[in-house]
């Protein structure tokens, strides 16, 4: 039986939210991971809560991922450091959804710095970020679930 922060189910979102977010930006065209409407309604509440993070935070959070001045040697470092400082004061759903947004955001960079390579590694270090740093708190928080209740 999967856990509430398991591999499947934590991959799979954060496929569909950067794929989501990469399509909104008109990086993405075709088939693939967050074309179309959500089915899973865990995918679709965190797309919604992602736009209205955006939506909200927009002028503060905007250029974080361009002022970071990624390369393809400091981004997991950078990737790191910004995650942890988001997470200094304990975990709560709005800092994983500005997570989310930001792994989005830094992709989105990636793309734009002709760096696409770094959007699947991106991906690949938010949901070891998520299963080894957040799971246990997503998990005593009653999971992926209460996030969509």
């Amino acid at each position: 039986m999967a856990t509430p922060a398991s591999a499947p189910d934590t991959r799979a979102l954060v496929a569909d939210f950067v794929g989501y977010k990469l399509r909104q930006k008109g990086y993405v065209c075709g088939a693939g991971p967050g074309e179309g409407p959500a089915a899973d309604p865990l995918h679709q509440a965190m797309r919604a809560a992602g736009d209205e993070f955006e939506t909200r935070f927009r002028r503060t959070f905007s250029d974080l991922a361009a002022q970071l001045h990624v390369t393809p040697g400091s981004a997991q470092q950078r990737f790191t450091q910004v995650s942890d400082e988001l997470f200094q004061g304990g975990p709560n759903w709005g800092r994983l959804v500005a997570f989310f947004v930001f792994g989005a955001a830094l992709c989105a960079e990636s793309v734009n710095k002709e760096m696409e390579p770094l959007v699947g590694q991106v991906q690949e270090w938010m949901v070891a970020y998520l299963e080894t740093r957040l799971a246990d708190w997503i998990h005593s928080s009653g999971g992926w679930a209460e996030f969509t209740a």
